[in-house]
């Protein structure tokens, strides 16, 4: 017997990939943006004595906002760390079952990450938080962040919504 295909749940998870990749490509991005300014400070700090000022701030920004700009990839692609021990024997439709309702937790994370960190970047607008070296104000960080967990946490609804069978 075919398998039959379903061409709008198939749509549907092709946009939702779309997206969390578009996200992944831009946390690539400041993942080699960090690497080659570190290459460059390093260098210039061995060479010329000159590093470049608050190179360490933008690191662990660009690192943090990747971390997020990844998340909505690996829960696109169900990659998130699974232990399986208990249920290998199962049924695939009953762990799909399974993986949907542990997306809807994670999911609940990550509104719950991203409330935070919205209400967060309020704070540190308000109260006008600055990077300690570079002075730059912090709260645009915050909301970004928030964003991209945002968008992580609707890409997991939606990839727990196809594995729970709302996508037929």
């Amino acid at each position: 017997m075919e398998k039959v295909e379903h061409p709008s749940r198939d749509r549907r998870a092709g946009g939702i990939e779309r997206l969390a990749g578009l996200l992944a490509v831009i946390g690539g991005l400041l993942i080699s943006f960090a690497a080659v300014l570190v290459t460059v400070s390093v260098v210039g700090r061995r060479l010329f004595n000159k590093p470049i000022p608050g190179d360490y701030e933008m690191v662990e920004i660009s690192v943090g906002v990747a971390v997020f700009a990844f998340l909505a990839y690996t829960a696109a692609k169900s990659g998130h760390i699974a232990v399986d021990t208990f249920t290998l024997k199962l049924r695939p439709r009953v762990n799909a079952a399974i993986d949907g309702l542990w997306d809807l937790v994670l999911a609940g994370f990550l509104g719950f990450f991203s409330w935070g960190l919205l209400t967060g970047g309020l704070n540190a607008r308000a109260y006008g938080e600055t990077l300690i070296q570079l002075a730059w104000p912090i709260w645009p960080v915050y909301f970004a962040c928030s964003l991209l967990a945002a968008l992580a946490c609707l890409v997991t609804l939606a990839v727990a919504f196809l594995k729970l069978g709302g996508g037929k």
